[in-house]
């Protein structure tokens, strides 16, 4: 049902090394929101394996949301561009962002549409995170801070907003392209950037709307030469148009040197000491 003539479209992509029961149970979750949003729209980044498709053919057919809109791309094309793909035919007020392999709320879309029609003039609006892992029983809260300029001057450092919690605005998106493939792995810190510059307004929930897998090999994954190079490039691009001053950019590109360099055991140690700071500052 569609509430105060605001509509919205789920936002997700999928791809062939996604495990077709965590595509199910992110799925789910969606589908079991207490305000169904109008739209699911879902990107199949490449061909996909027949247990995949099975979940999908699933909720293609399930009627609590109105329209489930299936993109599929020839080849893995990578996040940015696909979810650019799905993004051209959201037809909703509101994109609704999520991950193929976490978990929505139950009440994720009622919280975050309530806190949009009390507070005029947002464009993006985000929520706090519970990361959970497969291998063990442990998790821990990303939080972030709230207001629109203590997120600004929290993004000139890291990025402090969870992606998959993202309600934005559709029109606000569109007018500074969408993703960018600019800089792999960083789509979203650059597209929360480029909004920011665009003069976007930011808000963040400090509830937990989304639950977040993480995986034993993300301390890896986030480390090395590859991962330094566009990181740089990233903060070279924020630099350049005055996102961040030269004060800014010489100590964040340092400090982030040194982290992407450490080893994935020490990277792993100092990451989980920044959420728990995270923690200790926002709750």
């Amino acid at each position: 049902m569609n509430r105060g003539n605001r509509t919205i479209s789920v936002l997700m992509a999928t791809y062939a090394k996604e495990r077709p029961e965590r595509l199910a149970r992110a799925l789910d979750s969606i589908y079991r929101q207490t305000r169904p949003p109008d739209q699911m729209v879902l990107v199949v980044d490449g061909p996909v394996g027949p247990d995949q498709e099975e979940v999908i053919a699933v909720y293609q057919h399930d009627t609590r949301i109105p329209e489930m809109r299936v993109v599929r791309l020839p080849t893995n094309v990578g996040l940015a561009r696909a979810l650019n793909a799905g993004l051209k035919v959201c037809r909703g007020e509101w994109i609704m962002r999520m991950d193929s392999d976490d978990i929505s709320l139950e009440d994720r879309t009622e919280v975050q549409m309530a806190y949009i029609e009390r507070h005029s003039g947002l464009d993006v609006v985000s929520g706090w995170s519970e990361e959970f892992f497969d291998e063990t029983p442990a998790t821990r809260i990303k939080a972030s801070p709230t207001t629109h300029e203590a997120i600004i001057q929290g993004l000139k450092w890291r990025n402090i907003l969870v992606h998959p919690s993202m309600m934005m605005r559709a029109s606000t998106v569109r007018s500074v392209g969408g993703y960018s493939a600019d800089f792999p792995l960083l789509e979203d810190w650059n597209l929360w950037v480029r909004l920011a510059l665009a003069k976007a307004r930011f808000a963040v929930i400090p509830k937990v709307l989304v639950r977040m897998l993480v995986g034993k090999d993300q301390a890896a994954r986030r480390g090395g030469l590859r991962y330094l190079a566009h990181e740089v490039r990233f903060r070279t691009f924020c630099w350049r148009n005055g996102f961040i001053n030269l004060r800014q950019y010489a100590l964040s590109t340092a400090a982030y040197g040194a982290f992407r360099l450490a080893g994935p055991a020490l990277r792993g140690r100092l990451y989980k000491i920044v959420r728990t700071q995270e923690v200790r500052e926002h709750v």
